[in-house]
């Protein structure tokens, strides 16, 4: 790590500050009260340490609000990261969580990496319209690695060409006790820019999520 602090101070210099921020979020009136339920949380990687240490991250900040979570690695050693699920695979997936007492799914993914010399995320829209049809787990998009190897090769990439690095982290809660076309409750965007490492943009984006179920 000592070997990427120069390399992060000059990048720092010429492409500005980092921050994470929550961009954008949306509840839906359902949201109230997920914090009494069971809460799983899983991190979509092909990585697992990776995967890991995202649903590590965020549990133990809910378990210091007295929510009652659990990672779907712990819970779930053997649970397969398929993609492209049939609707009838989801349905079972949904019982297999709701028969050891699960009723509300936290997922969270990479859904988005931004090379631009604007340092201003655009806005977005109505968050609910594009996930509308969204299950739990049908995307593809992986996390923001940990690793400062992975962390040095996108710096290396933002010194070469443009002045701005963006990742945009994406959290999508859902409560499985509810009617399939009303189960999407939550969903979170957060912003990551210039990251000064994996570790830090890990505990900001795990805090940022369990803020949701604050009372």
């Amino acid at each position: 790590m000592r070997k990427v602090l120069p390399f992060l101070f000059i990048v720092m210099m010429l492409s500005g500050c980092s921050s994470i921020t929550l961009l954008d979020s949306w509840k839906s009136k359902d949201f109230k009260n997920l914090n009494k339920k069971k809460i799983l949380v899983a991190a979509k990687s092909p990585d697992l340490e990776i995967r890991k240490s995202y649903e590590k991250a965020i549990v133990n900040n809910l378990r210091k609000l007295g929510v009652n979570a659990v990672e779907l690695h712990v819970k779930f050693p053997n649970f397969s990261n398929k993609e492209n699920r049939t609707e009838e695979e989801n349905s079972q997936i949904v019982k297999q969580f709701r028969n050891e007492g699960i009723n509300v799914v936290i997922v969270t993914s990479l859904k988005n990496k931004i090379e631009t010399r604007n340092s201003r995320m655009p806005q977005s829209v109505e968050i609910p319209l594009e996930y509308k049809n969204k299950y739990i787990f049908e995307s593809n998009n992986q996390l923001l690695k940990v690793s400062s190897k992975s962390l040095n090769r996108d710096l290396e990439d933002t010194f070469s060409g443009t002045t701005e690095m963006t990742y945009v982290l994406e959290s999508i809660t859902y409560d499985l006790s509810l009617e399939q076309k009303k189960r999407l409750v939550n969903v979170c965007l957060v912003d990551v820019t210039n990251p000064k490492s994996g570790e830090a943009v890990l505990d900001k984006f795990s805090k940022i999520i369990s803020r949701q179920f604050k009372n």
